[in-house]
């Protein structure tokens, strides 16, 4: 692996030990995927003045989200590449790909036309890949697999906080100062943030995985002869992580999921400056709050429930409860692009995206649990696959095809559906195979957790990440 001499040298403890400056990596890199996000969003924040001034139509101003989605999931494949292959120092990859993609974001602001906008747009999911493929894994290796549930709680509950960024910053610079500003303010930060991960120690990969996956310890030939083979043994693989019904039907629920919120967060905002006469400021700060409130509220709602429901009904849960959910996502979110009073619609949109923001957590867990433990990095890389291609690269221009054909409001039909076919495929999976072959843990002692989180912040990380050895160790002498 190249080695930077300004970096500083990895750092790592025991097998199975929480590594040093896992606190530090968790909370940057935390902040940086909020980044992420934000970026990711302001185009659809300030859509409706970006087509006016490009003259560009629906099906036009869907390109660039589409292009940009399309390069992050080749990318991807590249970076994890490079990766695993310790070819460069992580920190290195991590840093190039943040400050690329905020570059290209803060470039959009400079684009002419559509072909340059549809370019830069593009550049910034060579950055995201960049990060989006390495972050989880670094995280994997601060944190042993006790403290790895709540490190990813952490870090995915930026996502929201984010995007409810992107569209609140973007919508209210795209009104009063120009939808160009908007992706300057947001661009720029981020090449400034990029070299914070430099500072960050890198454990040794695998560090807490070692005794897990013995296919590390594969000699040299076999090494040799699976090179050539590599094609071949990558495309059964895959073959055998989808020939797994569950992790098959978890899968295709979430490609759905996906789908129907990639046209949400792309179109809605423009729906609502359409149909509800709101004012692009407003309709962005609609969108930034539901997402606060959905995101977080919805995912640690699916988690606390299907836990809940698991300890009385078995693994079964983990299918049933995003099912059932799915039911009132809906019936409200159908509401919430056919009502045409302002009030009544927010509040269907924002309990809508509440109840399908609930799977995230049990299918998630469901997913890593049912395949084996050397195929989960494969298995999670198979799921953001499928849940681009078939999902958010597809759904913004079929509805940007549509509303141009015929309405945006018919044509956001689309989401509502997509959600109905998420819950059934669910719903097959609880009804129709056996449970799934998990391991039920009884009910924990760490209520409340959420509410430290909220109200004490970053401090109660220490709390939140923190193994429960020592309670365990008090159960056993008991």
């Amino acid at each position: 692996m190249t080695k930077c001499l300004v970096l500083r040298p990895q750092r790592g403890t025991k097998h199975g030990e929480r590594q040093p400056g896992a606190r530090c990596a968790l909370f940057t890199l935390s902040c940086i995927n909020a980044l992420n996000f934000a970026d990711r969003y302001v185009p659809a924040a300030v859509k409706t003045s970006m087509e006016k001034d490009l003259q560009i139509n629906d099906w036009q101003s869907a390109l660039p989200s589409m292009a940009m989605t399309a390069v992050f999931t080749v990318a991807s494949l590249i970076f994890g590449f490079l990766a695993d292959r310790e070819i460069l120092d992580r920190r290195i990859i991590l840093a190039s790909g943040i400050a690329f993609w905020s570059f290209a974001t803060a470039l959009a602001g400079f684009a002419q036309d559509l072909i340059q906008l549809v370019v830069f747009r593009a550049l910034v999911g060579v950055g995201e890949a960049a990060f989006a493929t390495i972050a989880s894994p670094m995280i994997a290796d601060f944190y042993p697999g006790p403290q790895r549930n709540r490190a990813y709680t952490i870090f995915g509950l930026s996502a929201p906080v984010g995007a409810a960024i992107g569209f609140g910053i973007g919508s209210m610079l795209g009104a009063h100062l120009g939808w160009r500003y908007a992706f300057f303010v947001c661009g720029f930060p981020g090449v400034m943030v990029a070299f914070s991960v430099l500072v960050l120690n890198d454990p040794p990969m695998g560090i807490n995985d070692d005794a897990e996956d013995p296919m590390h310890l594969e000699d040299s030939e076999s090494d040799e002869s699976s090179e050539s083979d590599a094609p071949k043994r990558w495309f059964q693989e895959e073959k055998q992580l989808l020939g797994n019904v569950y992790f098959f039907l978890a899968t295709m629920g979430s490609v759905a999921i996906q789908f129907a919120l990639g046209g949400l967060t792309e179109w809605y905002p423009t729906f609502l400056v359409r149909f509800a006469e709101m004012p692009e400021s407003m309709s962005g700060l609609v969108l930034s709050g539901s997402c606060i409130i959905s995101g977080i509220g919805g995912t640690v709602l699916g988690s606390k429930v299907a836990d809940s429901a698991a300890r009385r009904i078995g693994s079964g849960a983990y299918f049933l409860v995003p099912a059932a959910f799915m039911v009132p996502a809906t019936a409200l979110v159908a509401l919430s692009v056919n009502l045409k009073e302002k009030l009544p619609l927010i509040i269907a949109l924002v309990l809508g995206e509440t109840c399908f923001f609930s799977y995230q957590a049990p299918i998630t867990a469901l997913s890593m649990s049912v395949i084996p433990v050397h195929t989960r990095a494969r298995g999670s890389s198979l799921q953001i696959l499928l849940c681009h291609v078939l999902g958010d690269v597809i759904s913004p221009p079929i509805i940007g095809k549509i509303s141009v054909s015929s309405s945006l409001r018919v044509a956001l039909q689309l989401p509502w559906v997509a959600v109905l076919i998420a819950g059934l495929t669910w719903g097959a999976g609880y009804f129709c195979l056996a449970p799934p072959p998990m391991e039920i843990k009884p009910k924990a002692n760490d209520q409340g957790t959420l509410c430290v989180l909220l109200h004490r912040g970053i401090s109660c990380l220490d709390h939140f990440c923190d193994d429960s050895d020592h309670s365990d160790e008090q159960k056993d002498a008991e």
